[in-house]
């Protein structure tokens, strides 16, 4: 193997490594924030809540994770969607 394709392989297998641990958020952690005031975002919240207890009946994180984003997308006039 000629040098210059030695320091290819080198290369290529560095690009593809990691170098430490990976760190992932939870989205059930922090509860999503209603606009004040908003009953659809207030229900949206309870629903939110009753989704992301673990060991509730209706617990299931993808659907929490659904209503964090409605209620963060839920349109309030200007700067409240994003």
């Amino acid at each position: 193997m000629t040098p210059n394709a030695l320091s290819r392989r080198v290369a290529m297998n560095s690009i593809t490594a990691l170098t430490g641990p990976v760190f992932l958020t939870d989205p059930l952690l922090d509860p999503p924030e209603p606009a004040p005031g908003c009953d659809v975002c207030g229900a949206l919240l309870e629903q939110w809540r009753r989704a992301s207890v673990v060991g509730a009946p209706e617990y299931d994180p993808s659907r929490a994770s659904d209503f964090a984003v409605e209620i963060r997308r839920h349109p309030h006039g200007k700067g409240r969607r994003t």
